[in-house]
């Protein structure tokens, strides 16, 4: 009896209850093995009915009152019944009593249809369980799935083996509860939710819906079960798993771009302290893990979204500013090209007017033969000059491209280098080579390695820091000699 008349006290909300609560702080409150949901349901569509049987009566009684209809039945019954029947009284009432049940199922379907859904909106809102008093209640086996006790004080309440999945639980307070054996699915906390002392052996982490029962017990092995308070530190750590952003790149990433960005989006947040957490490769999409400080009483979905959203947007202005610099230096490098071309166009010109100028044949002639004219060839003499000339020139051009490219290459290598060290100061020479490897295309180190004078690798070291030579020739001997 005790549990229906509480249960009949919760169905009229929360302000209702607690004041109850405060009222008579000494009764116990057993809820134990209920689905809350339903018997709140129960009672409240129970409440709905009353209301509205009262709003028919109250709408048909003045109808039938004041209506035309009786007289003209008064009459027909009159009339009809004098022929067969004294007993006119008892006839007028079997007919008005089955007019109004008639008029009552009428209305009652025209109004359900109306009003009924609206009623029961306002009572559903009942079911929001937010701020409630629900301390030292005993919970034991109860279904509490997706009832909404945000910010509602369950302390050294007893939730053994109780449903709580999808339960919202917000800056709600379980501080000394039970949770031994309760199933946890999706329930949604942060760090506003007090878990400080809750005992807890075992919880399930799953409800199978078809066998209806938990499933994913942790610890996993039956006979184990939590140490003191590793519980609390598990749900602590998942938690701040809940406050991470994970940026995701899948054509690849502008790093340079990206700290531009990750800068730009610390000033704008410096209350969230966020931090780069960890890289992860997954294929060939690239996650970058932020670490997001959110406090307490604050929606983490929707300061999570607005620093996501903000980083795209950042990272998306940089990389399109950062690669018109990018065309514009090309641009610049490809003009360089056409000038050495040019000159060494020019050269070959010079040459060639040279070669067809009268010649001093004794001067030339007698340092390669020893004065000695009879095997001499003139023409001959022209054309190999200007074929050594030409082919000057073209070296010449040729080893500026090569000095280019080793230039661009370095330039690249170190860039890739220093923005591992910001991100990852204690990576090893290995993880920093394989980190090179990722980043670079293979037609990058064809390239780059054709460009390297006689195949060694010391040609690189005049374009590169000190404190980079080593990593950087250990990288290159890998392309040239892989495994």
């Amino acid at each position: 009896m005790a549990k229906k008349a509480h249960l009949k006290k919760l169905s009229q909300g929360v302000v209702v209850w607690n004041k109850w609560r405060e009222a008579n702080p000494d009764i116990d409150i057993d809820f134990s093995e209920l689905s809350l949901i339903r018997e709140i349901s129960i009672r409240a569509y129970q409440q709905v009915e009353i209301i509205f049987s009262r709003i028919i009566t109250a709408l048909i009684t003045p109808y039938l009152s004041n209506s035309e209809l009786l007289n003209n039945l008064d009459k027909l019954i009159e009339n009809y019944f004098s022929l067969y029947s004294n007993n006119i009284f008892h006839a007028k009432f079997i007919i008005f009593i089955s007019i109004r049940i008639f008029l009552f199922i009428i209305v009652t379907i025209i109004i359900e249809k109306v009003l009924i859904e609206t009623i029961l909106i306002f009572y559903r809102n009942k079911l929001n369980l937010a701020n409630i008093n629900f301390s030292e209640v005993n919970l034991y086996k109860a279904d509490l799935q997706g009832i909404d006790l945000s910010y509602s004080n369950l302390s050294f309440a007893d939730l053994r083996n109780s449903n709580l999945s999808y339960v919202q639980a917000i800056g709600t307070d379980f501080s000394y509860a039970n949770l031994t054996g309760a199933c946890i699915e999706n329930w949604n906390i942060d760090s506003s939710t007090k878990i400080n002392d809750v005992k807890c052996d075992y919880i399930y982490l799953f409800y199978n819906h078809e066998l209806l029962k938990f499933d994913q017990r942790r610890p996993i092995d039956t006979n184990s079960i939590f140490a003191p308070n590793e519980f609390t530190e598990r749900v602590r750590v998942a938690e701040k798993a809940l406050e991470t952003i994970d940026l995701t790149f899948t054509d690849g990433i502008d790093w340079k771009a990206f700290f531009k960005s990750f800068n730009e989006l610390h000033q704008q947040y410096p209350e969230q302290n966020i931090n780069i957490q960890g890289i992860e490769r997954k294929n060939n999409t690239l996650i970058v893990r932020l670490d997001v400080n959110i406090e307490s009483g604050v929606k983490t979905d929707v300061v999570k979204g607005a620093i996501e959203t903000g980083f795209k947007e950042l990272y998306e202005t940089n990389a399109k500013f950062l690669e018109a610099q990018y065309r514009r230096e090309l641009q610049a490098k490809d003009d360089e090209i056409i000038f050495y071309r040019q000159q060494s166009t020019n050269l070959l010109e010079i040459i060639r007017q040279q070669a067809t100028r009268p010649i001093n044949v004794e001067h030339i002639m007698s340092e390669i033969y020893n004065n000695d004219l009879k095997q001499a060839n003139i023409g001959n003499f022209a054309n190999k000059n200007a074929d050594n000339a030409r082919q000057q020139a073209n070296q010449y051009v040729h080893l500026s491209e090569q000095k280019q490219t080793l230039a661009e290459a370095a330039a690249e290598i170190q860039r890739l280098l220093k923005q591992l060290e910001q991100n990852d100061p204690t990576a090893t020479e290995t993880e920093k080579i394989a980190y090179v490897n990722d980043e670079t295309t293979p037609s990058f180190k064809r390239r780059f390695i054709g460009a390297l004078q006689g195949g060694t690798e010391t040609a690189i070291e005049e374009f590169l820091d000190n404190s980079y030579i080593n990593i950087v020739k250990a990288i290159i001997k890998g392309w040239i000699k892989p495994d």
